[in-house]
């Protein structure tokens, strides 16, 4: 069931995003790494580290699928001035 799973994710993941399907491989592998060094050594550290693996992967799996993000960026001026945007700090 594990493995039909991941395959239905796989499938999810539309065009030539590999990075994000790398991801998802490295993350599993490292999740059951994770959970077998929590079996073995049953302490707060492969517990934490499994909880960050587990959230990650949710993460992967709803983020956007596109690969672009929704920002709307929307910006208004006043009588006689003139608007200027940028990504980070702008000197007039």
């Amino acid at each position: 069931m594990f493995v039909g799973n991941v395959v239905y994710i796989w499938g999810n993941l539309h065009g030539n995003n590999y990075m994000k399907k790398t991801l998802l491989i490295l993350n599993i592998i490292a999740l059951i790494v994770s959970i077998a060094w929590l079996l073995y050594e049953q302490t707060f550290e492969p517990l934490i580290t499994t909880i960050g693996l587990i959230a990650t992967l949710i993460s992967i799996i709803f983020s956007n699928k596109d690969g672009e993000g929704t920002t709307i960026m929307k910006q208004k001026g006043g009588k006689q001035s003139t608007n200027y945007q940028a990504k980070g700090d702008i000197n007039l």
